[in-house]
């Protein structure tokens, strides 16, 4: 696996996106973005491990800046997601801080964790959630950066002083608007939070069941936060919730984001790891590209 992974993209030389001149709707470089703009636009090309190809599931067009979707949106995070928004509860504020500082990888393999100690699972299907759950979690990502620089739809940071010049009338401007969290230096729809947690959702569900599941999560540069769930939904509410009231996302790029997810994760459990048979039952399995070495390919009985 090292060895068949040594060439996948994931180190390749890095590469910058230049935005174009600045104009409703289109990405621009925000506050932290290095000179060269947009950061990891290589990640589009990483060879995925399960899915096809990184567009497989690219997400349909974000919503148009002079509907009343982009206006809703727009209006919730103008209110909520600001430094100095008085909108914002502290719970929302302290769900934004510890979503931001703890990744989608570290968060849903100790979820993995505490559901297999939980359902008592054998070493072998826990391998197997495990394998899936990261497969997964890589691929969403690798999709998601395609989706980004496909879109190249602009940020909070950037729509919101702009509010007067996307047509719309229900999205006023407001030049002082700055993010509660630092904006990542790259496109916005859809959102890479969602699109890995909504695929890493799928696969524990799919894996260890849609029931209960008592989860707490914290992380040692919050010590004195500790985020309790009972549902895996839940945690993808915070999530969608982190990125809003962190200023840095709109809610339908969480919506993208949560639907592409849903989709890998799906493809990723069934068309995966499946179990063998032997060869002589196969009737006809046909291998799948890339990875049907690795399991990929399905028995037709």
């Amino acid at each position: 696996m090292i060895e068949h992974r040594s060439n996948d993209g994931g180190a390749a030389p890095p590469q910058f996106h230049t935005p174009g001149p600045a104009a409703p709707g289109v990405w621009q470089a925000t506050v932290g973005c290095p000179p060269g703009g947009g950061v990891l636009v290589h990640w589009q090309d990483v060879l995925p491990f399960g899915i096809d190809e990184s567009s497989q599931f690219r997400s349909s067009r974000p919503p148009s800046l002079r509907s009343s979707q982009y206006a809703k949106d727009y209006n919730e995070v103008k209110r909520v997601g600001g430094l100095n928004s008085t909108a914002r509860p502290q719970e929302r504020a302290d769900v934004a801080v510890f979503y931001n500082a703890a990744l989608a990888p570290a968060v849903w393999n100790s979820v993995a964790r505490q559901l297999a100690a939980a359902r008592g699972t054998p070493l072998s299907s826990n391998a197997r959630a495990f394998a899936l759950l990261n497969m997964a979690i890589s691929d969403a990502l690798v999709a998601v950066m395609e989706a980004k620089y496909r879109y190249g739809f602009w940020r909070p940071e950037t729509a919101i002083p702009a509010g007067d010049t996307d047509g719309n009338p229900k999205t006023s401007a407001d030049p002082t608007f700055a993010p509660f969290i630092p904006t990542p230096c790259f496109p916005s729809y859809g959102s890479a939070h969602a699109a890995a947690s909504y695929a890493a959702r799928t696969v524990l569900e799919q894996t260890f069941g849609r029931g209960p599941a008592l989860i707490t999560l914290s992380i040692p540069a919050m010590p004195g936060v500790v985020l309790d769930y009972q549902k895996l939904s839940e945690i993808t509410d915070d999530i969608d919730d982190a990125r809003v009231y962190g200023g840095i996302h709109f809610r339908f790029d969480q919506r993208a984001g949560a639907e592409q997810g849903i989709e890998i994760g799906r493809f990723i459990v069934k068309r995966n790891l499946q179990r063998r048979v032997p060869r002589s039952h196969s009737f006809g399995c046909k291998a799948r590209k890339g990875f049907g070495w690795f399991g990929g390919c399905q028995p037709r009985w």
